[in-house]
């Protein structure tokens, strides 16, 4: 509120995005439609019920229940009122106008209107993140496995990333902080109905940790068979990364990997036992989709650019120079995976369209999609128009051994 008593851009915004029957599509185009979130709000109030309805639908160029009318005309008499909700929680909102607001979801489609957290708000974009998901009924090997990814992650200053479910997503969160990492959790619900009671104690737990809870309903929001599956485009969004352990058929886990992957962000997918019907959708996975195999953990990490050589608690390894040696291009290059790695060298040459580096890489769009965002995550990239420009340490002068491959790792080379 404005100390006129006038509703400023932001509650409002905080209002409107906590009606029932909006959501991340309808918020950003009713509000253009009307000249700003406040604006619908002062038309609520000023305007006959029937009148702000019809302009109200009109606006959102599709059909409106009326009970959504009802609450933004609700919204519009106490705008305060998830402001205070949020206080009681102990509990914070960013808005796309507020800073801390993570650059990664501002580069998805749709960005979530709101977040919702309790926590650091620090933890969504202090760090690197990458997704851990998996099975809600993992197998002791998973488990085990989950396990080490988490501990490997967090022992490099990533920001582990998951749902706050049983199995998997419980796993990831709790051995990140075992070994003194950061988590964020990712929820289907509002932060009242935070995660499964036998969770209480993680959820206290990523809060002390400097960890934090988030997602895009308002808090007294229950979860739902319809808000999972939204939540997991938010998982996917905040990493540079997603890594698939245990998924069968059907799981949650599948559309999150698949979020990754419409966003351009690479995938890992464990392979295990091709008849173990608990991997079966990770298998899935790899066979229809640019996912990439997930072998170990030393090669995930190579993957990443996280190598023990990097290893920096606090801070992205891929991100930092040594302090005796500044980072060149040939470091630069050393860290990529194989397909990032080809679109690097490519921009050594100079600034190239995206159809370009398609071309020149030999890798399907998507594959090239996936990797300049990557890129551009670390900072190695800047889009500038139509064009990719290097950017970083791809600038720095390398010696003309360092444009040919990097010594074989003996690791495994997922893309075709």
């Amino acid at each position: 509120m404005t100390s006129n008593g006038s509703v400023d851009q932001r509650t409002a915004w905080i209002a409107l995005a906590a009606v029932d029957g909006l959501g991340e599509h309808l918020v950003p185009r009713i509000a253009e439609a009307f000249g700003g979130a406040a604006e619908v709000l002062d038309a609520a109030v000023r305007q006959g019920a029937s009148r702000f309805g019809h302009r109200l639908r009109a606006a959102a160029e599709t059909g409106i229940r009326q009970s959504t009318v009802d609450g933004v005309r609700a919204a519009a008499r106490d705008p305060d009122a998830v402001g205070r909700r949020l206080r009681a929680l102990d509990a914070w909102a960013l808005t796309p106008w507020d800073p801390g607001y993570p650059r990664a979801l501002r580069m998805i489609d749709p960005s979530p209107p709101v977040l919702f957290g309790t926590g650091d708000p620090a933890a969504l974009s202090a760090r690197p993140l990458v997704a851990v998901v998996g099975t809600r009924r993992p197998t002791p090997a998973g488990r085990a496995f989950a396990a080490g990814v988490a501990a490997a992650l967090a022992g490099r200053g990533v920001t582990v990333v998951s749902g706050l479910a049983l199995g998997i997503d419980g796993v990831a969160h709790s051995v990140t902080i075992e070994s003194g990492g950061c988590t964020v959790a990712v929820i289907g619900g509002g932060l009242a109905h935070a995660g499964p009671r036998s969770h209480a104690a993680l959820i206290g737990a990523i809060r002390a940790g400097r960890g934090a809870i988030v997602g895009e309903h308002p808090p007294d929001t229950p979860p739902s068979t319809g808000t999972f599956p939204r939540r997991n485009r938010i998982i996917s969004g905040l990493s540079m990364a997603t890594v698939v352990i245990e998924a069968p058929v059907g799981s949650g886990a599948l559309i999150t990997a698949r979020h990754a992957l419409e966003q351009g962000r690479p995938v890992f997918a464990a392979t295990g036992r091709p008849s173990d019907p608990a991997v079966a959708g990770c298998l899935a996975l790899l066979r229809e989709s640019p996912a990439r195999p997930l072998i170990g953990i030393e090669e995930l990490l190579l993957d990443l650019g996280l190598t023990d050589d990097d290893a920096d608690p606090g801070a992205d390894p891929s991100l930092s120079a040594s302090p005796s040696r500044p980072m060149h291009a040939g470091d630069a290059l050393a860290l990529l995976g194989p397909v990032e790695r080809d679109v690097a060298r490519l921009l050594l040459n100079g600034p190239a369209s995206t159809d370009a580096l398609v071309i020149g890489a030999g890798h399907s769009a998507a594959v090239v999609s996936g990797a300049l965002t990557l890129l551009q995550l670390r900072g190695w990239v800047v889009p500038m128009g139509p064009l990719q420009v290097a950017a970083g340490p791809l600038l720095q002068p390398v010696p003309t051994a360092a444009h040919r491959a990097p010594p074989d790792r003996t690791r495994h080379d997922p893309t075709p």
